[in-house]
């Protein structure tokens, strides 16, 4: 095991910050942004694990190479390269988005706090520490009050068009279903919802929802939830670079949605690989399509046969799959 560094104070000087990255893999919602810190003759690695949009873990390594090796070990990784400016814009986001989770259960739930030790107590300390080394402003997390969501961040001013490469995966179950899709960036989240809609196979008059680091935006913004118009916000202004995330819910189901680089601007959306089917609409939920997966198993069991009538079972591959249906789904969009 790679030995960590003890905190806080081992760089002294202006901070010069190189070999950045972000690493991920296809069917989990965690990465790791990790990169080099060198003041004067002195450099460290940085590993930052980000899970569920915000930070889990901050560590430094003496070796450089070794925040690299989190992911690599025993596990099948993408990777991506990012500027010192993405790589601070990722930190920042996901600085952010602890800080306001951790102050929600500061207000809302307290008694979670009394319930155990924190397995990481020295992490505020080490952001801290890490937003001075990055040159990074603080941050106090959003006003709230007793009955209200946390007021939704200022949207950025859209940037230049690019291309973005998106991994898009189901949350469950275990045997991924995933698609990687070119988009971009200048779609709205309401033209996002429809790629996601030929992508997945799934009825486009679904309600759905995008959760960001700037809020949720739905097609009802008088849902309860204090959404905003999916409409109404590009693709671009609530992710920007490799490694940004945001959650898609359909109805009961939930996937993430995952920039794993940045490409030429695309002519129409597509899809350059996935696997597996979608579950089929009349599974509501992960415990539906569970119940579906076994009675597909056997199918002349006593029972069975309603249930896949029932679950939309007939004629249902769960391991079909085909890039070139998909993209003719997708090109029917324009």
């Amino acid at each position: 095991m790679a030995r960590v560094e003890r905190w806080p104070k081992l760089l002294h000087g202006p901070i010069e910050l190189s070999g950045c990255v972000v690493q991920g893999q296809v069917d989990q919602d965690l990465i790791v942004l990790a990169a080099t810190l060198t003041a004067g003759k002195r450099s460290v690695g940085v590993e930052v694990v980000v899970n569920e949009r915000g930070v889990d873990v901050i560590e430094l390594h003496p070796e450089p190479e070794d925040a690299l090796a989190v992911l690599r070990n025993g596990f099948e990784v993408t990777e991506a390269p990012l500027t010192p400016e993405e790589f601070r814009s990722q930190v920042e986001t996901a600085l952010i988005a602890k800080a306001d989770g951790d102050a929600w259960i500061r207000e809302r739930v307290p008694e979670l706090l009394e319930l155990g030790t924190d397995p990481r107590p020295d992490l505020p300390e080490r952001a801290a520490q890490l937003r001075r080394w990055l040159g990074l402003p603080d941050y106090e997390p959003l006003p709230r009050i007793p009955s209200a969501d946390p007021l939704p961040l200022v949207l950025p001013p859209p940037a230049p068009v690019t291309g973005f490469r998106l991994a898009v995966a189901l949350s469950a179950p275990d045997d991924a279903i995933w698609r990687r899709l070119e988009v971009r960036s200048d779609v709205t989240l309401a033209g996002l919802h429809r790629i996601l809609a030929a992508a997945f196979d799934h009825d486009e008059r679904r309600h759905h929802r995008f959760e960001t680091a700037y809020g949720g935006f739905s097609v009802d913004a008088q849902s309860g939830e204090g959404d905003r118009l999916d409409d109404e916000v590009t693709l671009g202004q609530v992710i920007t670079s490799p490694g940004h995330r945001l959650v898609y819910e359909v109805e009961y189901w939930k996937h993430w949605i995952r920039v794993e680089r940045l490409v030429a601007i695309p002519r129409a959306p597509s899809c350059l690989d996935g696997e597996r089917a979608a579950p089929p609409a009349e599974c509501e939920d992960e415990r539906s399509y569970e119940m579906l997966l076994e009675a597909l198993r056997d199918p002349d069991g006593e029972d069975n046969e309603a249930l896949l009538e029932e679950l939309g079972g007939h004629g249902f591959d769960p391991e079909w799959f085909d890039k070139e249906v998909v993209d003719e789904r997708l090109a029917r969009l324009s």
